[in-house]
């Protein structure tokens, strides 16, 4: 008899309620998948238990309150440079990038005594790629692909889309602002 899966459709969209906003199903349906997908590879009982970096700061930071913030804080600077700028953005697009961003860290990180630690996967993979990968194989936007590809300064490539250009930097504004707190050194650069 096999496995019992780890965890569910209905219990990805309780995890990361932004998700509902996406109007397109058939995309919410994909994202949701590749979470399911990247958590049966990985070595977690639950995409709950995954630092968001346990190098950097504690391993009670998560992978879930990370990805939850960097999605919210995307919509929220899309929806101000729209209504005062008049920067036109793709919703369904962004809020599934923006998720999806370091699903990949399912992979990178494996479970240890201290929380997590870098994974032989995630010393020899790109950080972001194996991700991209995963929306490639299900047909997504090739627009959403590059932006989990350039989301991270470890891409040689740098953001071309509107909505590239919002993840890349609310993922280092959320890292940078979870690293003063704990007394690490900072992404930003002069």
């Amino acid at each position: 008899m096999p496995d019992a899966p780890k965890a569910s459709a209905e219990g990805v969209l309780e995890t990361f309620p932004e998700l509902r906003d996406i109007g397109d199903e058939a995309l919410r349906e994909s994202v949701v998948e590749i979470w399911l997908e990247v958590l049966e590879e990985s070595g977690w009982d639950a995409v709950s238990q995954v630092p968001k970096h346990p190098y950097k700061v504690p391993a009670s930071v998560t992978l879930v309150d990370h990805t939850r913030s960097v999605t919210q804080m995307a919509v929220a600077v899309a929806e101000v440079a729209e209504r005062v700028q008049g920067i036109a953005f793709d919703r369904d697009l962004l809020i599934a990038a923006a998720n999806l961003h370091d699903v990949s860290k399912l992979l990178e990180f494996e479970p240890s005594e201290s929380g997590g630690q870098a994974s032989r996967f995630g010393h020899l993979i790109q950080h972001g790629f194996f991700g991209a990968h995963k929306m490639w194989e299900k047909g997504l936007p090739l627009e959403m692909v590059h932006n989990v590809i350039v989301h991270t300064t470890t891409s040689r490539y740098l953001p071309q889309t509107w909505e590239a250009v919002i993840v890349h930097y609310v993922d280092y504004l959320d890292s940078d602002a979870l690293n003063l707190v704990h007394g690490v050194p900072l992404n930003i650069k002069k």
